[in-house]
């Protein structure tokens, strides 16, 4: 007796009609203590499901909680009846339908996911409704045309190492004769003439399957039939693939280990899922909004981790960079705010696209930036220092002649702290202004 999906669905769910609001189906997750809600659409006579990844994004997306489930992006449920049997369910749904509903005459009744659907299936019930279609795919056959030459076949042969046998094919790619190492044995023993066509010496006729034939009745036939592979067509009887019943068995075992896997660990990737969008939450929190670089905050925990980190390393050390934009404010009471902000944002790219992918490149705040150069030198730093400042001169920033900018840096030692490395950095800074601006310092020590 093949289960259907109502006996293996989740029957205490929690609903809430699409009028709603966002903050009032949140209400109700809590309440209840669950994670997925399914949203009623009566006008339209469907279902939503409302997940806590939907909540993760909307909350990314800073959503009002006053908004109505209807202007949401919600995904769209599959609606299945209760009496539907699980094959019948498996042909119907892909692994992309994560949860479904189960519904009786309009009435929900329930709700099931993918997992506890493939999770229930005995693999001997698929193998009698599956069709060799699903396997096939990945082996396709070696052919030649009936009319090609027994050296262009016996070519072939040696070419691809991994077929035994070749599929001779008429005109209109439909299976004449197949041409085997026996067949190849054959035309060696008796010296045959090689520039005759294949179609001289090989097996014919060929027997061969439909495609749409389920994968239980192919076993049988090649058990039957004594035959080492099987020859497969579609409906147009043109060649489909080559399948041997070791392949066959091996293939569609593969794939229902690697089914159960990956359903089995679904639940683990949604997981994931949802510890990756809370990670750009995080990761939201730690930008600064003009930028889009790290902020002091974020900045400020990276420096101690560094810190931290090259504090027990001796052969290895990072240098912190401080820049500030020489006559900001002039320039932004010259041309505005916003172009200001275009320059800002100009520069913050010009740090990103220069510095390397291990570099932390951060908004001190105003028209200050920092940059931590993990694994560098005072020496190695100092060029990197000149290069973003010559860039910065020679960049085009279009309303404005010139934007230059002044940058101090210092060396992590062994004996730093927070505050003695930045202060260096700082100093160093204060120096490249007072020396005339545009201009790289090096801390003192």
């Amino acid at each position: 007796m093949i289960p259907t999906v109502y006996d293996i669905s989740i029957t205490n769910v929690v609903s809430i009609e699409i009028e709603k609001t966002l903050d009032e189906a949140v209400d109700k997750l809590s309440k209840a203590n669950l994670r997925t809600i399914v949203v009623e659409n009566k006008k339209q006579n469907c279902f939503h499901i409302l997940t806590t990844r939907e909540l993760l994004q909307f909350k990314i997306e800073n959503i009002n909680k006053d908004t109505p489930l209807y202007k949401l992006n919600i995904p769209k449920a599959k609606a299945l009846d209760k009496n539907m049997n699980l094959l019948t369910v498996l042909n119907y749904i892909d692994f992309s339908d994560e949860y479904m509903v189960i519904t009786h005459k309009d009435e929900l009744l329930g709700i099931v996911s993918y997992t506890d659907i493939v999770n229930n299936i005995d693999p001997q019930l698929i193998m009698e409704k599956q069709t060799i279609s699903s396997l096939i795919h990945q082996y396709k056959a070696i052919t030649t045309n009936e009319n090609s030459s027994t050296f262009e076949a016996i070519s072939l042969l040696k070419d691809n190492s991994t077929t035994d046998a070749i599929l001779v094919l008429d005109k209109e790619y439909k299976p004449k004769g197949i041409f085997t190492t026996k067949d190849f044995i054959d035309v060696i023993r008796y010296d045959y003439d090689l520039s005759k066509p294949i179609k001289d010496y090989m097996t014919s006729p060929v027997d061969t399957l439909y495609d749409d034939t389920t994968i239980s009745n192919a076993i049988n036939f090649i058990k039957k039939k004594h035959y080492k592979r099987i020859v497969v067509v579609n409906k147009d009887g043109k060649i489909s693939g080559v399948i041997t019943q070791k392949e066959l068995l091996r293939t569609f075992y593969n794939k229902w280990i690697e089914l159960i896997k990956e359903e089995g660990s679904k639940i683990s990737k949604t997981n994931e899922h949802l510890m990756q969008i809370t990670s750009e939450l995080e990761t939201k929190v730690a930008l600064d909004h003009l930028t889009k670089l790290y902020n002091r905050k974020k900045f400020d925990e990276l420096l101690d981790k560094n810190i931290e980190e090259f504090s027990n390393l001796k052969d290895e050390t990072f240098c912190m960079l401080i820049l500030d934009i020489d006559d900001f404010k002039l320039l932004n009471d010259n041309h505005g705010h916003l172009f200001g902000d275009e320059v800002l944002k100009d520069i913050a790219k010009i740090l990103t696209t220069k510095s390397r992918a291990s570099d932390i490149v951060a908004r001190w705040g105003g028209e200050e930036f920092v940059i931590i150069l993990p694994k560098t030198n005072l020496e190695h730093a100092t060029f990197f220092a000149e290069k973003i400042r010559q860039t910065i001169e020679n960049f085009d920033f279009k309303k404005i002649n010139k934007v230059s900018c002044s940058l101090g840096l210092a060396q992590f030692h062994n004996s730093d702290n927070k505050i003695e490395l930045f202060k260096r950095a700082d100093d160093a800074l204060y120096r490249a202004k007072s020396l005339g601006k545009n201009r790289v310092e090096l801390e003192h020590l």
